[in-house]
């Protein structure tokens, strides 16, 4: 048979020679999530993307879920892309005062000595995509216009399911159906603290309840995933440098080991985001991890795991996205 005839084919041919492309074993995800979601002991929300075939699963992949601090990875994109639209440099001082400081979680605060400090726009950066700190997230959020910002980042980008609305130091004390503050407010955490516990149970419960369906600051696992995806595959950012850098970041990360990254084989590395909200009255607002894995044997996938409203203690909200993560990849063929 002369060359040409055997290296030609039809269309359905060559479909027919083709190895079928990977897939995940979606009968046994279906099967053993509802027994994970079980002991999770709330509302469990989790999408699965291959990144070499684009396969995606979920598990109330379309339903929203409150994304606490996972908004800060798409926060820390907006701001690289003005620092490439030339609005800022990454090694610009940003002013930081007492004033300026956010609730709950902030490393920046802790080491704060004075009155006012410069940091440059990379170590904001650096400590709100890294170290989940609320100060420099809220500053960032400010320096590059709001939370708006980052939603139309978003819709720009495709991704419909994720939206960014408030600044931590407003919707955190919403949650409970407390004022947030404004940036004419010097945040007393210790007060905020006291007023909570001084709600009778009932309000905390009620404006929790309302606080988990709400559609602000809050994504669908599917919509995460393809936010991710977008990330892994560079295109969020034009240069290479700053999307390395960001990469960098949240895989250095030391927060959220035992979530996801527990589940992972040895020798796996995650890029990811965590989140976390408060435990009142024996509800969790939030247990969140959302990251890009890469296996030892150098397969990648996006995994999105969203736990809202969870009865259980910490130590089980979290080994449940463990073995979230685990299910994953032996479900990954």
């Amino acid at each position: 048979m002369p060359a040409r005839l055997r290296l030609a084919c039809t269309a359905l041919a060559c479909l027919i020679a083709l190895p079928a492309l990977a897939d995940w074993d979606r009968a046994r995800l279906d099967k053993e999530i509802g027994g994970i979601e079980e002991q999770a002991k709330g509302r469990l929300g989790v999408a699965l993307l291959d990144l070499k075939d684009r396969k995606l699963w979920s598990h109330r992949g379309a339903e929203t879920f409150p994304m606490q601090s996972v908004f800060k990875l798409p926060l820390a994109v907006a701001v690289l892309q003005q620092v490439e639209a030339g609005k800022f440099k990454l090694d610009q001082p940003i002013t930081v005062t007492r004033k300026d400081f956010s609730l709950f979680h902030s490393p920046l605060v802790k080491a704060f000595k004075g009155e006012r400090n410069d940091y440059p726009l990379s170590e904001l950066i650096r400590l709100a995509a890294g170290e989940s700190d609320n100060t420099a997230a809220d500053l960032l959020m400010r320096e590059i216009g709001g939370p708006q910002v980052v939603t139309k980042m978003l819709r720009d980008g495709g991704i419909e399911g994720m939206s960014v609305d408030r600044y931590e130091r407003q919707f955190q004390p919403e949650i409970y159906g407390l004022p947030g503050f404004g940036w004419d407010q010097v945040v007393d955490e210790p007060d905020f603290r006291a007023k909570l516990r001084a709600l009778k149970p009932r309000y905390r419960i009620a404006s929790l309840a309302k606080a988990l369906v709400d559609k602000r600051d809050a994504a669908t696992p599917e919509a995460s995933a393809r936010f991710l995806e977008a990330l892994a595959q560079g295109n969020w950012l034009r240069d290479p440098a700053h999307n390395a850098f960001l990469m960098k970041v949240i895989t250095e990360t030391k927060i959220g080991a035992d979530r996801i990254k527990a589940g992972l084989p040895a020798g796996s590395k995650l890029a990811h985001r965590t989140g976390a909200g408060l435990t009142t009255d024996g509800i969790n607002h939030a247990t969140n991890d959302i990251g890009i894995a890469t296996l030892p044997d150098g397969r990648r996938f996006v995994i999105v795991t969203y736990l809202a409203g969870s009865r259980a203690d910490a130590p089980q909200r979290e080994a449940a996205l463990a073995e979230v993560a685990e299910l994953a990849v032996s479900a990954l063929r």
